[in-house]
């Protein structure tokens, strides 16, 4: 999308040159209340980052305040660093007149920083999204709003994680490899046409980012990860994510989607290895929540 952030595998490449002087250090203490910080936890460098990240992402747009348009929601110490709960709420309604186009969620000290790009329409009602980061290091994470007239806010939330992106698989490999692109949706709370619906998906992907080591052979387990959502309402696009290794081990988001009437909607996803996964579920009064799509069409 013109004058959005791009998730070029170049631009990370670029990106994870830049912040490969990141180290963790300090001394350990003889019984330590808690672990010692990553150095560029403190405020000097982490903004020393920002600066160094904001006009390569961002080239030549000007950010402003978004404390008025947009909230972000983290921990500010995650329990799991492989899958931190970030959420972020926009405070307009989307209508033709004026919408969010695009939020970008930025983490500083992750090695391809620019974790997630969320194209929104008119009909997606709210834009509104959560999901699960990983979280590589002591940072702070940005979200970066669009709006249909060209402008761009920025807000942000610091977090203390580490080890996110290296952080092993939670269940056997041979078995999220026979699950792969099995989604999971849900309707949450009534079914009202003509208002912002509040859904939940679930997509069964290893999300593997390329850092992990597969602890028996010792090797590190090769990058496969999302790259590409799209979510649509009787063909009209809802919500599109573009994506990298940030994303944690099976993919959960929460959105909004206005319907007029019931309907299909249908959810497609295609990873770095050139895979693709469509599945789709009838929304409407009469549907089941918690529909799951046991068979993913692979093409």
């Amino acid at each position: 999308m013109p004058g959005c952030a791009s998730t070029s595998p170049m631009r990370n490449a670029a990106l994870a040159a830049l912040l490969a002087s990141v180290t963790i250090c300090g001394t350990a203490l003889a019984e330590p209340a808690e672990p010692a910080e990553p150095a560029g936890s403190d405020d000097a460098s982490a903004e020393a980052r920002w600066d160094e990240l904001r006009p390569m992402l961002f080239e030549g747009k000007t950010l402003l305040d978004g404390k008025d348009v947009i909230e972000l929601h983290a921990p500010s110490r995650a329990l799991q660093a492989a899958a931190v709960p970030v959420a972020f709420h926009t405070k307009f309604r989307q209508t033709p007149e004026h919408y969010v186009k695009a939020v970008s969620l930025v983490i500083d000290a992750n090695p391809a920083p620019l974790a997630a790009v969320f194209h929104f329409t008119p009909d997606s009602g709210q834009a509104d999204a959560e999901t699960r980061l990983r979280v590589d290091d002591y940072t702070f994470i940005h979200a970066v709003v669009e709006t249909n007239d060209g402008k761009f806010y920025e807000t942000r939330s610091f977090v203390k994680a580490a080890g996110g992106c290296s952080a092993p698989m939670s269940k056997d490999a041979a078995a999220a490899a026979h699950q792969i692109g099995q989604m999971r949706f849900r309707q949450v709370g009534e079914f009202l046409p003509g208002t912002p619906n509040l859904a939940q998906l679930k997509i069964n992907h290893p999300n593997n980012s390329g850092m992990q080591m597969d602890q028996m052979t010792r090797l590190y387990i090769p990058a496969h990860y999302i790259r590409t959502i799209s979510v649509t309402l009787d063909g009209k696009p809802i919500m599109n994510v573009d994506a990298d290794i940030s994303l944690s081990q099976n993919p959960f988001f929460r959105f909004y989607y206005v319907p007029q009437h019931p309907g299909p909607l249908k959810v497609s996803v295609k990873d770095n290895l050139n895979e693709s996964f469509t599945s789709s579920w009838p929304v409407g009064p009469q549907a089941s929540a918690g529909q799951t799509a046991s068979e993913a069409n692979m093409k």
